[in-house]
C-alpha cells in the first residue's frame, strides 16, 4: 500500500474506530449483521469445509466484525486466527476483543514468514489497497492451501456509481472487476485455481425495502443468467498447491 494511501486509511479508520464507526451498518443499517455478514461467514464455511483445523490470518480484519463470527461458531476448519490491521487504532480494538496475537500490518507487505498459515482470509479490503497485486502476491505466499476474499464488484454499474459518493470517497472504496481480481492471482507461482461468483446485492438502507424482500432478491439475483454479475461484491476462492 502506498504511502499516501496508508495516511488515508490512518486518518479516516482510526476516526471510524475510535468513534466505534461501522461503514456497513451506517450505510446498510441492520441487515449488516442479520444478513451480509452471517453471508460472508456462510460462503468462508462453505469453500474450506472439509479442512482439518487450520492456522489463519485475516488481512484487514478492522475492529473483527467476522472475525469474531468465525470465533463464535468454531468450524472444525478453525484452529487458531491471526487478524492484522494497517491503523493502529484498529489493533487496538482487536486486542481488546481478545485477539492478543492481532498485528499491524500492511495486506500488501506484511511481517509473516512464508507459507506461514494455512489459510488467508481477507473480506472487502483489496479494493482499498493501491497495489491489489501485490497484495494478491503477499496472500499467496503467506498461505499454504487456501485463499478466501470477499471484494466489490467492479462490474456492477451501481457499485461504481456509488464510488463517486463522498461516503464511498472517504471510505477509499475502488473496486475492480472480476476479470481484474482472477488476473491478480491466476499467474502468480503455486495457484492451482482461481474461482469467481456474484454475491449479494444490497441496496443502501435509505432505499432498501424490508428486509425480507431484500434478503429474498439477493440471493435470487446471485443465479440469474448475465444479470447476475450485478451483485455488489464477489466471492474469490483460491486453491494453492
Amino acid at each position: 500500500m502506498s504511502k499516501k494511501s496508508i495516511k488515508r486509511m490512518d486518518s479516516t479508520y482510526n476516526e471510524y474506530y475510535e468513534e466505534e464507526y461501522s461503514f456497513r451498518k451506517h450505510w446498510f443499517g441492520p441487515i449488516t449483521d442479520d444478513y451480509i455478514l452471517p453471508n460472508y461467514y456462510r460462503w468462508t464455511n462453505r469453500f474450506l469445509d472439509g479442512l482439518p483445523a487450520s492456522t489463519i490470518v485475516e488481512l484487514g480484519a478492522g475492529d473483527g466484525e467476522v472475525t469474531d463470527i468465525i470465533k463464535q461458531n468454531n468450524p472444525t476448519w478453525y484452529k487458531e486466527i491471526t487478524p492484522t490491521e494497517v491503523v493502529e487504532q484498529g489493533v487496538t480494538k482487536l486486542k481488546e476483543k481478545g485477539y492478543a496475537k492481532a498485528v499491524m500490518a500492511d495486506a500488501c507487505e506484511t511481517p509473516f514468514a512464508d507459507k506461514q498459515f494455512d489459510v488467508a482470509l481477507a473480506y472487502d479490503v483489496m479494493h482499498h489497497v493501491a497495489e491489489p497485486k501485490e497484495m494478491a502476491k503477499e496472500m499467496v505466499r503467506i498461505a499454504k492451501k487456501r485463499i478466501f476474499l470477499i471484494e466489490a464488484n467492479g462490474a456492477s454499474i451501481i457499485r461504481k456509481l456509488l464510488e463517486h459518493t463522498e461516503t464511498y470517497k472517504k471510505a477509499g472504496e475502488n473496486s475492480y472487476t472480476p476479470a481484474q481480481y482472477r488476473s491478480f492471482f491466476e499467474n502468480l507461482p503455486g495457484v492451482l485455481r482461481v474461482e469467481i461468483d456474484p454475491l449479494q446485492f444490497i441496496p443502501p438502507k435509505i432505499i432498501s425495502p424490508v428486509d425480507k424482500i431484500t434478503i429474498s432478491f439477493s440471493e435470487g439475483l446471485q443465479f440469474v443468467p448475465l444479470l447476475r454479475w450485478q451483485c455488489s461484491g464477489v466471492r474469490i476462492r483460491v486453491t494453492l498447491r
